[in-house]
């Protein structure tokens, strides 16, 4: 109130702008002389060439995402390399915008430059729990909508040759996957081409997504998709911790295989995809060894088909064998029939001429027989034949006295009268 009766009497005692903020630095960094604990997000992370590190710390509001607050952060040179090392050894993450972090800092205030916060220490463990908590609120959601088995759920090709790799052109670990492909001791040939995406900083969710559009496009080509990524540490591995990158692995129509080098923890794309690995060279050795395996089922089905020829042709041969037995056994049979019913066929021959003999001889002494009993040479003999009125004379007694006789002789005919019996 006082200070209105002034201003309303029209006393003015104005402070300089300098000596305004220099009140408030006062105030705030008597306020704040110890450091505190700051829960914040990293924004615009940069560090400059005298080697310190700036950076904007921001909260955000959960639901819109709209920025609550805005203060600007620092880390000095001779403190930054330090921490920055040991961030990345202990979350395997760079100490890079958009990560959540739990800070130690010193509140300052300056005349100048305004309210700032002089980064001391990090504590890596709450940038963990951050991320495993992103990652698992990433997995609820991609399972409430019923895509986080998809591609798991696609069947693995059995000969898996043609390959759409996904990685950065000119990478290590692109090199190292081509190479062991390439010089495999089983001598298996494999068609790769490269899709080249972003595979690390902010850029690297949209690359990918580009990079499966453009093979979704010939998917008809490929027999799989290989999301690779090498190096040394594992760094930046935020980007694949992405719904909207597992959204479109986890509904992609081929079989994905990721390999993005990290040894610490799963992403949220190794949840999704059909198979994941730790590095490029062993999604190399997956796909060799799932060639492997199927050349050796050809091989053995080979040997196997072998052995079965091998014993079908000795069954053959056996049969064949027994065939050949039964041919030659059959033969000698019919040769002895054969001589049989030759033998048969001379006995019935010679029967037959024989009953031939016997009914001609037969005939013969028939026909002698008739010819002897012929009239004629009947006369011939001396027998005659007596006729009366044309008739044969067979009793004396049927012939009356004084009657007429004919004669039959062998030269002639005579007549002569009958006398009384």
């Amino acid at each position: 109130m006082a200070y209105r009766t002034k201003a309303q009497s029209g006393e003015k005692n104005p402070l300089s702008l300098h000596e305004l903020t220099q009140r408030i630095a006062g105030v705030v960094n008597k306020s704040f002389a110890d450091p505190v604990w700051v829960v914040a997000e990293l924004s615009d992370v940069h560090v400059a060439a005298n080697g310190h590190c700036y950076m904007t710390l921001i909260e955000k509001e959960p639901k819109r995402g709209t920025t609550l607050a805005s203060v600007r952060g620092m880390i000095w040179a001779n403190r930054w390399w330090l921490l920055r090392d040991g961030f990345l050894e202990q979350t395997g993450q760079q100490f890079a915008s958009g990560l959540k972090v739990m800070i130690l800092a010193q509140v300052t205030m300056h005349e100048l430059y305004g309210l700032g916060l002089n980064i001391l220490d990090v504590d890596p463990t709450y940038t963990l729990g951050e991320l495993a908590r992103r990652r698992r609120e990433i997995l609820k959601q991609l399972t409430d909508d019923g895509v986080i088995n998809m591609n798991r759920e696609l069947p693995f090709p059995l000969l898996p040759r043609r390959i759409a790799i996904i990685s950065a052109e000119g990478a290590a670990g692109y090199g190292d996957f081509v190479k062991q492909l390439s010089t495999n001791t089983e001598g298996l040939k494999f068609y790769c081409h490269l899709f080249p995406a972003t595979m690390q900083g902010q850029q690297t969710e949209p690359s990918v997504i580009a990079a499966l559009e453009r093979i979704y496009k010939v998917q008809e080509y490929f027999d799989v998709v290989v999301i690779i990524r090498g190096g040394g540490a594992t760094v930046d591995l935020a980007s694949f911790d992405s719904y909207l990158l597992a959204f479109n692995v986890a509904q992609f129509p081929l079989p994905i295989i990721v390999g993005i080098g990290h040894d610490r923890d799963e992403t949220v794309l190794d949840h999704v995809a059909h198979t994941s690995v730790k590095t490029p060279t062993a999604a190399a050795a997956l796909l060799i060894d799932a060639m492997a395996e199927q050349m050796q089922k050809v091989l053995d089905l080979q040997e196997e088909i072998k052995d079965k020829l091998k014993q079908r042709m000795d069954d053959e041969r056996q049969h064949l064998q027994y065939l050949g037995n039964a041919v030659r056994n059959t033969h000698v049979t019919l040769t002895q029939q054969i001589s049989r019913l030759d033998m048969k066929g001379q006995n019935i021959r010679m029967l037959i001429q024989q009953r031939m003999q016997r009914e001609n001889d037969k005939l013969e002494f028939f026909g002698k027989t008739i010819q002897m009993a012929q009239p004629d040479n009947i006369l011939k003999r001396g027998f005659s034949v007596t006729r009366l009125n044309g008739h044969a004379v067979k009793s004396a007694s049927s012939v009356p006295q004084g009657s007429l006789l004919k004669i039959q002789t062998a030269d002639g005919e005579i007549s002569a009268l009958s006398s009384s019996p």
